[in-house]
């Protein structure tokens, strides 16, 4: 087994930060949050366009805004002043009151494929984040840190230009920091989204390559009735299984096939029916051998398993594994995220 969390850091960092900035590069919308010692700090929240279809310079701006951002905010309230000042903007920073007294690490949850460790985006062919491939996205975003801070002087930006900064697998910050809600068992954590993300865990570790857990640790790319999990069972899979049963509508999307459902419609009932029992078929070997006490999920899809959930409770009905959904999925990343922070004292 291995550590849950796994990232890297620009530099080595001998304080582990107090401060945690902690961001969810999705595909879409980037997402991100304060923790302060571990605990999510009420108020402070960044939800805007990720840019994943830009050009390097302009996702990694995007970045650093963002981080600035929370920091702007953080401080503001930290420091009792009035309102926001000038949010994400380099102006509010600049403010002398504002003072950093406490470490800080910048954490990401990000797609992959991406080499977590040295901080290198490897997605191509994606549709997100293929201008970053190849690239350090520590290096590039540290850069643009520094050179944030030799334009706009202040003690703000100079403890964001020093930051930590670190990367993990979005699928498995989900389950790092959903293990912390049952740190003595074995668990299964799924984040159905776009695709399907996985993690498989023993008491707070991840869990690869043995008791029939993949040798990478996830279950994207593995095969059921001959095409890859992560193509089935996550947004694309979902709306791929309404068209083949003549259901989708134009621009009809996985809530709108929910509401229908909802609302008693026999045909939209029998697809979630149907993907409940596709999930919970392809989940058994994986489940029988590795034994979770229980089955987390999360992501967009989850929210809709209600409608799905008898049916993948009778697939998976001989392993006797407890199913929970957990609506707060992105609590759980940030959690994850700042876990990243504590693997040095864990190895």
């Amino acid at each position: 087994m291995t550590s849950v969390v796994t990232g890297t850091s620009v530099k080595d960092a001998a304080v582990r930060p107090k401060l945690t900035l902690v961001l969810d590069a999705g595909g879409t919308m980037l997402k991100g949050a304060v923790l302060r010692n571990g605990k999510r700090v009420p108020g402070i929240q960044l939800k805007q366009p990720s840019r994943a279809q830009d050009d390097a310079a302009h996702i990694v701006a995007g970045f650093a805004h963002a981080c600035i951002d929370l920091l702007e905010q953080y401080l503001s309230q930290e420091q009792g002043l009035e309102g926001r000042l000038n949010a994400g903007r380099l102006e509010g920073l600049q403010n002398e009151r504002l003072k950093v007294a406490q470490p800080i690490g910048i954490g990401f949850a990000f797609p992959g494929p991406f080499d977590y460790k040295e901080g290198i985006a490897l997605l191509q062919g994606v549709g997100k984040y293929d201008a970053l491939y190849g690239q350090s996205v520590c290096s590039l975003l540290k850069q643009q840190l520094l050179s944030l801070k030799t334009a706009f002087p202040a003690p703000a930006l100079n403890a964001l230009a020093e930051a930590d900064i670190r990367f993990g697998n979005d699928a498995l910050m989900f389950g790092a920091g959903a293990a912390l809600r049952y740190p003595c068992e074995r668990l299964i954590c799924l984040t159905l989204g776009t695709g399907l993300g996985s993690a498989f865990i023993d008491r707070g570790r991840v869990v690869a390559g043995v008791q029939g857990v993949p040798a990478s640790g996830m279950l994207y790319a593995q095969t059921f009735e001959g095409a890859p999990v992560d193509d089935q069972f996550g947004r694309r899979g979902l709306l791929q299984l309404a068209a083949s049963q003549g259901l989708l509508q134009p621009d009809m999307d996985v809530a709108e096939l929910a509401a229908a459902a909802a609302a008693g419609d026999e045909p939209c009932l029998a697809l979630f029916h149907s993907y409940g029992e596709r999930l919970g078929s392809m989940l058994l070997p994986y489940v029988m051998d590795f034994r979770p006490d229980r089955i987390l999920l999360g992501g967009q899809i989850s929210n809709s398993w209600e409608l799905w959930r008898a049916a993948l409770q009778r697939i998976l009905a001989p392993s006797g594994v407890s199913l929970v959904q957990l609506p707060d999925t992105m609590s759980c990343v940030y959690q994850g995220i700042h876990r990243l922070f504590e693997e040095d004292e864990q190895d």
